[in-house]
């Protein structure tokens, strides 16, 4: 029932269109571009909101981790020139590794 209205609704614009000048036509054409602009940027705009309400989740699950047991973990050695700022650092199975350039 819903595509039947939907085709009538479709044809009733095409009649009234085909009664409008060339000049209006584009108007209307320009109308309905913008709407479908409008229409992208609320998407758009939805998902970033969702976006940033995962980050909030992530950022407060991380503030809640258990921290008790960071004293059982073996002193790292840091080799001359490891702190130093701006160097890469990767994470492999359990072991950070800082990585010279």
């Amino acid at each position: 029932m819903v595509a039947a209205s939907m085709d009538f609704l479709k044809e009733k614009i095409l009649e009234k269109l085909e009664h409008l000048s060339k000049n209006v036509q584009q108007e209307v054409l320009d109308f309905v571009e913008f709407l479908e602009l409008r229409k992208e940027n609320r998407q758009e705009s939805q998902l970033s909101v969702v976006s940033e309400e995962l980050d909030e989740e992530s950022d407060a699950g991380w503030l809640e981790t258990d921290l008790s047991n960071l004293g059982s973990y073996e002193p790292y050695d840091w080799q001359p020139g490891e702190l130093e700022k701006g160097l890469p650092v990767k994470y492999f199975e359990g072991v950070l590794v800082v990585q010279s350039e």
